[in-house]
This record gives C-alpha cells, sequence and structure tokens, in this order.
C-alpha cells in the first residue's frame, strides 16, 4: 500500500521521540525536499550566540523582536509551516514563530515549550507566555481575562504542547490549505502523516474517510471505516461507523 515519502522519518520521530526542532524539519521537508536541516540548526545557534546571556523569557522575545521576527502578511500560504522560509524570511504564522522562539531557547538552555492555545499557538519561556506571531510577551491582564473567559485553570487554557502535538497541529494547517485547493492528495499525505505519529489515531481514521470520498475513493473509504472499527473506543460510535460504512457509495474508484 502507497505510503508518503517521509514515512519512515516520521515513524522514527515518533519512536524516538525527536526534538520539536526534529519534527519540525521533517514537515518542513514535505514542503521543500532540499530543506537545508543544518543550516536551520546552525542559524538557531547563530541567534542564540547573538543574544547572548539572556536571563529571561522577555529578554529573548524583545530580542527575537529586534531581529524582525513577526507575523507574516500573507498568512495562508504552505511556506509559513517551513522553519527554514521562517527563518530566512523572518515571518511566519504563530506555531512556525514559536518554533524559533523554541530553538533559540533550547540552545540558550532557558526553560520553553508551546502552548496550544485554541486560537493561536502561544509559547511559554521561562515562566512568562508570549504570542509569537506580535513576538510579544502577553500583558498579564490579558491573560487574566483569556482565563475569566475560559473558566479553566491555567494548566487547563494553556495546555503545554508536546513535541508531537506540534508537528500534529502544523499538519492540520497544511491539511486545511489543501481542502482550500481541494488537492486530495496532499490532505491525504498530510493525514498519512499523522497517522504515523498520533497517540489516538481513531479520529484520524475517522477524517480520512471523509478524505477519500472526497477525492472519489469509495473502496479506501471502507478500508477507513474498518481500521476505525477495529479501533472504536465503546459500542456507540461502532454503531455510528457500521451505519457509515453502509452509506458510502458502492460506485468503483476513480483514482487507480
Amino acid at each position: 500500500m502507497y505510503e508518503p515519502p517521509l514515512s519512515e522519518e516520521f515513524r522514527e520521530f515518533a519512536r524516538e521521540r525527536g526534538g520539536v526542532i526534529s519534527g519540525a524539519l521533517l514537515v518542513a521537508r514535505i514542503l521543500h525536499p532540499e530543506t537545508d536541516e543544518q543550516w536551520c540548526r546552525s542559524e538557531l545557534q547563530r541567534l542564540a550566540d547573538l543574544a547572548g546571556a539572556v536571563a529571561s523569557g522577555e529578554a529573548l522575545i524583545t530580542f527575537l523582536h529586534s531581529e524582525g521576527f513577526s507575523g507574516s502578511q500573507t498568512y495562508y500560504t504552505s511556506d509559513n509551516s517551513s522553519l527554514e522560509q521562517v527563518l530566512r524570511t523572518r515571518e511566519g504564522i504563530p506555531i512556525t514563530l514559536a518554533l524559533v522562539v523554541l530553538g533559540v531557547a533550547e540552545a540558550l538552555n532557558l526553560r520553553a515549550t508551546g502552548i496550544n492555545f485554541p486560537q493561536h499557538f502561544l509559547v511559554a519561556v521561562e515562566g512568562i507566555y508570549a504570542d509569537p506571531f506580535q513576538m510579544q510577551v502577553i500583558d498579564p491582564a490579558v491573560q487574566r481575562q483569556w482565563l475569566e473567559q475560559t473558566g479553566l485553570p491555567i494548566e487547563r487554557a494553556f495546555p503545554e504542547a508536546t513535541p508531537v502535538d506540534i508537528v500534529l497541529r502544523m499538519l492540520n494547517n497544511l491539511r486545511m490549505l489543501a481542502s482550500q485547493r481541494d488537492d486530495h492528495a496532499a490532505n491525504l499525505d498530510y493525514s498519512g502523516y499523522q497517522l504515523l505519529i498520533a497517540p489516538e489515531p481513531f479520529p484520524f481514521h475517522v477524517e480520512r474517510v471523509d478524505m477519500w470520498i472526497a477525492a472519489g475513493v469509495p473502496d479506501m473509504a471502507r478500508h477507513e471505516l474498518d481500521q476505525a472499527l477495529r479501533l472504536a473506543p465503546n459500542e456507540t460510535l461502532k454503531e455510528a461507523l457500521v451505519k457509515r460504512r453502509m452509506t458510502i457509495d458502492s460506485s468503483p474508484s476513480k483514482l487507480h
């Protein structure tokens, strides 16, 4: 059965629990196979050397802001998900700009993590929260307001993101762009990579059913439903999936 080109590398990333920069560079290689991984790592180290002995998260964010890192004016483009492109242009979307913060913080031995905030991706460095799209520290009053709106404790409103979480979210961004341009093959490839690393593959199999139907391949939609049935966590979901399988059109596949 067909697998996307970097499948084995993604398996190794999940198996070895690779670092966030390693995962980000895999995503960059999906977009640009010629991605210069060594240059990216060297550039993160160069920025760390320029930053010098910064002792706080705020100082690091201020430094990166002074280096010109900011939100992209052309938000909905695939290149914004490439760490190399963001390092070269100094522009990106929240999650890739957060990767710059995380990579430089790691080189400086600062405590830093991505934050899976629903609206857009944030970053925490040495106890402070920052918006990487603006490359600014979040005002404590704004942070309190967000907490009040959610009604959740801080650890649930601002959950830390593992490297796998971050890569999954990056691939979600690419899937959204692929869906907008009706690129079913790319959408399925991005989802295929997610399946290789996701701790819980069940929802991805369910999502892939619709992708295969959109691509005109009902046979593969049924295959994904069978995989989802095997992993369904309860009988209610299994019953819903069985009903869904019965509704899939039995016409021949359109792709070969």
